[in-house]
């Protein structure tokens, strides 16, 4: 039996790098999954590596830029499971003009939108159920550029994360007496498809 057998598990970002590679992890481990991302093909594709592990997968293609589909994810993932006991948000977007000095608003708020009101929609999405429970945890994947930000990282990026960041930090506080657990993950630099847009 796998530690997450019984768990239900969002997972954002889920068709490639870092979201793909968890949700073969918690499939292997027992876990429904709620795969989320853009694309729907390679979402399908490990959804079909997930359930050869046994559990329950549902694709749910999301545009997390789009703050009322992020908060809809959560609400038909609790309507559909009656539960959602992990949230890892994972998702992430950066620009391609990286300098303050000439990132348009339009290129800044896409970033933020991803990265900071995705993330809160979302979580706030199933919040209630988890501490309707007494249980939950919240996984956010920021960067270490939230910390030490560059040019390579951005300053849309890097601020963007370091809001997530701080977000996720204060919900511990104020949410651990309830049975909460958020945590955020700080990877440096992961070869993964947002390397795309990077200056080069």
């Amino acid at each position: 039996m796998g530690v997450l057998e019984g768990k239900v598990s969002i997972i954002t970002g889920a068709g490639t790098g870092i979201g793909k590679s968890a949700a073969d992890m918690f499939a292997e481990a027992g876990s429904a999954l709620v795969l989320a991302g853009r694309r729907r093909a390679p979402l399908d594709e490990v959804a079909d590596a997930a359930r050869q592990h046994g559990v329950e997968v549902e694709v749910r293609p999301t545009d997390l830029e789009d703050g009322d589909a992020a908060a809809e994810l959560g609400r038909w993932s609790v309507e559909r499971f009656g539960r959602v006991d992990i949230l890892v948000n994972n998702a992430g977007h950066s620009s391609r003009v990286r300098s303050i000095r000439y990132v348009g608003p339009e290129e800044w708020d896409s970033v933020f939108k991803v990265n900071v009101e995705g993330v809160y929609r979302l979580t706030q999405s199933v919040l209630g159920n988890m501490i309707e429970r007494g249980e939950g945890t919240v996984i956010t994947v920021s960067s270490m550029a939230a910390l030490n930000p560059g040019l390579l990282g951005g300053a849309p990026y890097s601020a963007a994360k370091a809001a997530s960041l701080n977000m996720i930090r204060g919900m511990n506080t104020e949410l651990a007496k309830l049975g909460i657990r958020a945590c955020a993950i700080m990877p440096g630099e992961v070869d993964t498809p947002i390397l795309e847009n990077r200056p080069r």
